[in-house]
C-alpha cells in the first residue's frame, strides 16, 4: 500500500501548476545586511614574522621600490622615504648622493602624485649636502622644463623654485647653470629672438608671441614661468657674499675655499667649455652675458604680457621690476666705461 500511495502522489506532480507570486515584494527591515557579495581571497608574498627588518634594511627596500611598474608603489615608496627623512635625526642610511643618483629620473615621471611625492621628499633633504650635486641637478629639471607634458612642465618650475630656495647663489655660479636655463625660460615661454640680422632690436621678437586668451591650459602655466623666471634672474643678479680672502697671498695659502670646484673656471683638466656651459661666477659677467643674449626678448616679451592684464600681467610687472633693479647699474656702469674711453681718446 504505501509505494502505491507513493506513486500517485508523484504522478500527481506532473499536473500541479506552480502558485505564481504576484504583487509587491515584501519590504526589507532597516538592519538588513547584503550578505550575497564574495571576498576575494588576499594572498602575502612575505608573511610577517617577529624578525621583521631593521628600518635600514626598511629603507633600502623601499628605495628599491620606487622603480617598480605601479605608480601606487612608486608614490608610496617615496611617502616612506620622505617621512624618514623628515624624523629628527632623518634617518638617510644611503645617503644624499646615492638618493638624489637614484630618484633624479623620476622628475619627469608620468604620474602627477609620483612627482608631487618626489618634490616632498627633495624638499625634506639637506641644503648642505644638496649644494654639491647642483650641476647634475639643474641637467633633471632643464629636462623636466622642455617635456612634451605640459603637466610635467608645470612640475619642473616646482623642482626649479625649490633648488633656488636650498642653493640659488650655487645654481648660477655653476657651469652652465646661467645661460642654459635662461634659454629653456625663453623656449618655454615662446620669447625667442630670430637669428637675422636685422631683427636686432625689439622689433625682431618672434611673430608667434605666448599668450593666455581663450586657453585654460595655459592660463596658470605662463604666469607661473614668468614668475620662476623672476625669481631666477634675481637671484643671478644677487650681489654674493665676500670672499673671506686678504690681501696678503701667504694667508690666502691655508684658507679653505666655500664653493665646490673653486678653481674650475680655469679649465686646465676639462675641455675647453663654450659660451653656455661658461662658468659665470660674479654678477657682472651674468649681467653681460644677459645683456647679450636675453634681456631685449625678455623686455618684449613683458611688455606684451602686462597689456594682457590679469594674472599674466601681474607676472610681468614682477619681472620688469626685477629686470630695472637687477639691470640698472649695469647701464649705468657701461655709461662710465663709454666715457672713460672717450676721454683717454680726448687726450690722446
Amino acid at each position: 500500500m504505501g509505494s502505491s500511495a507513493k506513486k500517485k502522489k508523484e504522478k500527481k506532480k506532473d499536473f500541479q501548476k506552480p502558485k505564481l507570486k504576484v504583487g509587491k515584494a515584501k519590504p526589507k527591515p532597516s538592519n538588513f545586511t547584503d550578505t550575497s557579495f564574495r571576498s576575494k581571497a588576499l594572498v602575502l608574498q612575505q608573511q610577517l614574522a617577529e624578525d621583521a627588518p631593521n628600518p635600514i634594511e626598511r629603507f633600502k627596500h623601499n628605495l628599491s621600490l620606487t622603480s617598480s611598474r605601479s605608480d601606487t608603489q612608486r608614490r608610496d615608496a617615496l611617502s616612506y622615504l620622505a617621512g624618514q627623512l623628515s624624523t629628527n635625526p632623518p634617518t638617510n642610511p644611503v645617503g644624499t648622493s646615492t638618493l638624489l643618483h637614484k630618484l633624479l629620473p623620476m622628475m619627469s615621471d608620468s604620474s602627477g602624485p609620483v612627482r608631487g611625492q618626489l618634490l616632498k621628499l627633495l624638499r625634506n633633504l639637506p641644503a648642505d649636502e644638496v649644494r654639491p650635486h647642483v650641476e647634475k641637478i639643474m641637467l633633471y629639471i632643464r629636462g623636466t622644463m622642455t617635456n612634451i607634458s605640459q603637466e610635467v612642465k608645470d612640475d619642473g618650475l616646482n623642482y626649479m623654485e625649490w633648488l633656488l630656495d636650498v642653493a640659488g647663489e650655487d645654481v648660477v655660479s655653476s657651469a652652465g647653470c646661467w645661460v642654459k636655463p635662461l634659454r629653456d625660460f625663453m623656449s618655454v615661454l615662446g620669447w625667442t629672438v630670430k637669428s637675422t640680422p636685422a631683427t636686432t632690436t625689439k622689433s625682431g621678437w618672434t611673430s608667434a608671441p605666448r599668450t593666455t586668451f581663450g586657453s585654460k591650459k595655459y592660463g596658470q602655466s605662463f604666469p607661473r614661468q614668468m614668475l620662476i623666471l623672476s625669481k631666477f634672474l634675481e637671484t643671478g643678479f644677487k650681489s654674493g657674499s665676500p670672499t673671506p680672502w686678504t690681501n696678503d697671498w701667504s694667508n690666502n695659502i691655508g684658507c679653505v675655499p666655500r664653493t665646490p670646484d673653486p678653481f674650475g673656471y680655469i679649465g686646465l683638466f676639462k675641455p675647453p667649455r663654450d659660451e653656455e656651459g661658461e662658468i659665470y661666477r660674479n654678477r657682472e659677467d651674468r649681467q653681460d652675458i644677459f645683456q647679450k643674449r636675453f634681456r631685449a626678448a625678455i623686455e618684449v616679451g613683458a611688455d606684451m604680457a602686462k597689456k594682457e592684464g590679469g594674472m599674466a600681467g601681474r607676472a610681468a610687472a614682477t619681472l620688469d621690476q626685477v629686470l630695472k633693479d637687477g639691470m640698472g647699474d649695469y647701464e649705468q656702469i657701461s655709461r662710465l666705461d663709454n666715457d672713460e674711453h672717450l676721454w683717454a681718446g680726448y687726450i690722446m
